[in-house]
């Protein structure tokens, strides 16, 4: 269902909310990237989950042009709930401490609040190196009612991140906080409990700046397949999630035909094989997605006890 609702004042303040853990170097970069947009009724929270570096200091250095918030490490999504505690904006918006957004973000975002049914709006973003240089964009997603396409992974605010996305404060008194054994995907599974009863809408530009370091939670794909599969137990017993229950067996395939992907792009043929026949069990159709797979590519790198595994693959080359 969608919540009944009203449109946002006509220049409603905006809560940044700036989770901070060890990214010093890069802090300021995201702080000045807020104190530089075009729409200006915004206010920034810096919440620095237990930082061992300059990161405090950095964020004093701004005065009372932002709010430090301070507490023991307790993982990013324990960090943005307790910024979105200390909002007094109408809306809330996301920056992650090593991105940065454009000048024009919420000039462009702010306004798509006044048709009543939007509880989140995202944009696009471009990728960048730690020195700033452009590495690509990404544009995708939709817009309306996108719970469907978020639970079979299809491109949404899942492909957006965190650092894209403002949100009406009153979604998280509905749909609660961040869930705190989540990290990597915490903001796909916060998305699809918020698409459970608004509809999404999207700038289909590159506003947010997304840095692609080594350290990135992204890389870790222990922690993504840990997330995700959390996320899935998640939305398949949320009752507010029931239209998209139906789909379960599709919504399981395609994820896991993307951990098999990620696992088979960092080396790990053994789990990405697994993950790959789990997919097939669930729905032949990833039969063909898994043939276009580069599995013949990694068949050199595998040792003798996983030969045999990588022969029951090829197959799907024929």
């Amino acid at each position: 269902m969608t919540t009944a609702g009203s449109g946002v004042t006509a220049y409603p303040l905006v809560t940044v909310v700036i989770p901070n853990y060890n990214c010093g170097r890069f802090l300021a970069d995201a702080v000045d990237s807020v104190l530089q947009q075009t729409y200006t009724r915004c206010e920034i929270v810096v919440v620095d989950d237990g930082s061992t570096d300059d990161s405090r200091d950095v964020a004093r250095r701004y005065g009372d042009r932002l709010r430090v918030v301070t507490q023991a490490n307790q993982g990013v999504s324990a960090a943005r709930n307790t910024g979105i505690a200390h909002a007094r904006g109408e809306l809330v918006a996301f920056l992650d401490a090593d991105d940065l957004w454009k000048p024009e973000k919420l000039a462009r975002q702010v306004p798509l609040f006044a048709n009543p049914a939007v509880g989140i709006v995202y944009c696009g973003l471009e990728y960048v190196d730690e020195s700033l240089r452009p590495l690509g964009t990404n544009l995708t997603g939709r817009r309306g009612r996108v719970l469907r396409e978020i639970a079979l992974l299809r491109g949404t605010v899942v492909l957006a991140g965190g650092s894209t996305a403002v949100a009406r404060r009153v979604c998280f008194d509905e749909a609660g906080g961040f869930d705190r054994e989540m990290s990597t995907a915490a903001d796909w599974d916060m998305w699809r409990r918020i698409a459970c009863r608004w509809e999404v809408d999207v700038v289909r530009e590159p506003l947010m700046r997304y840095r692609m370091r080594p350290a990135s939670m992204h890389r870790n794909i222990a922690v993504f397949e840990h997330d995700m599969l959390h996320g899935f137990a998640q939305m398949f017993a949320d009752p507010a999630a029931r239209e998209v229950w139906p789909l379960r067996r599709r919504a399981y395939a395609n994820l896991y035909l993307m951990l098999s992907g990620s696992h088979l792009e960092a080396g790990h043929t053994g789990q990405a094989i697994a993950y790959a026949w789990r997919s097939i069990a669930w729905s032949p159709a990833s039969l063909g997605y898994i043939a276009a797979l580069p599995w013949r590519r990694l068949r050199r790198t595998l040792g003798a006890n996983e030969a045999h595994l990588a022969d029951t693959a090829l197959k799907f080359e024929a």
